[in-house]
């Protein structure tokens, strides 16, 4: 039973509307989400995030524990709408990764994109600092953080939030392609971050191919390709 009661609390971040908080207890960190606005749109944000993601267990999807209508948290005079959820941050790597490694990294990321898709969740904000990556075993482990304002719940394609893009979107093709492209510009922004000059023709040709995806083009066809260009 996870508790609501820390040994420590601590402000960690604000974005936009949401305040971050890093807790612990005897045997575990949390990450605490919470906001003080009355707009009923973000709110209903927290309220779709919670209640998908709590039922899903997937170890690239942080785990969901509680949510809470009144919570103290420090610094605040009256309780506030807050989310706690496991905590999942890492040191970051010592090293940079070659473009085979983030070929990988980028395959293991389709995996969890395609879980999250079946199950209703379309991600929409998919950048280095929502992805932190670890070693396991002798591969590497991915897991997604920050879900607030940025997914598409397919069972309620009318949310009272805005969403981060303005075409249709389907459980099928249409989601897949704009997955594929979001996949296509993470790997643009970790080739950067890794200082590599020189890219595989067949890493140019996933570039071009995610940049602008056929109709044709699943989830399934773009790690394919990324086998091809070094993902073992």
């Amino acid at each position: 039973m996870v508790p609501t009661h820390f040994t420590s609390i601590e402000f960690f971040q604000k974005k936009k509307d949401i305040t971050l908080y890093r807790a612990a207890d005897e045997t575990q960190r949390y990450i605490l989400k919470s906001i003080i606005t009355k707009d009923t749109s973000v709110r209903q944000a927290f309220y779709d995030e919670y209640e998908t993601l709590s039922a899903l267990r997937h170890p690239s999807i942080p785990v969901y524990y509680w949510l809470r209508e009144d919570y103290q948290v420090p610094g605040q005079k009256s309780g506030t709408l807050t989310l706690c959820m496991e905590d999942c941050s890492q040191p970051a790597p010592f090293s940079l990764f070659s473009i085979g490694e983030l070929c990988r990294i980028l395959y293991k990321t389709t995996d969890i994109l395609s879980y999250l898709l079946e199950n209703g969740v379309l991600y929409t904000d998919l950048n280095p600092s929502n992805l932190i990556i670890s070693e396991a075993h002798g591969d590497y482990a991915v897991t997604l953080v920050d879900y607030t304002y940025c997914y598409y719940f397919l069972r309620n394609p009318y949310p009272a939030y805005p969403l981060r893009f303005s075409y249709n979107i389907s459980p099928q093709l249409k989601g897949q392609q704009f997955l594929i492209q979001a996949l296509t510009f993470l790997l643009y922004d970790l080739v950067e971050e890794n200082h590599i000059e020189q890219l595989p023709s067949p890493v140019y040709q996933l570039l071009e191919t995610g940049r602008n995806p056929s109709e044709e083009l699943s989830l399934h066809d773009f790690q394919e390709m990324l086998r091809h260009c070094g993902a073992r």
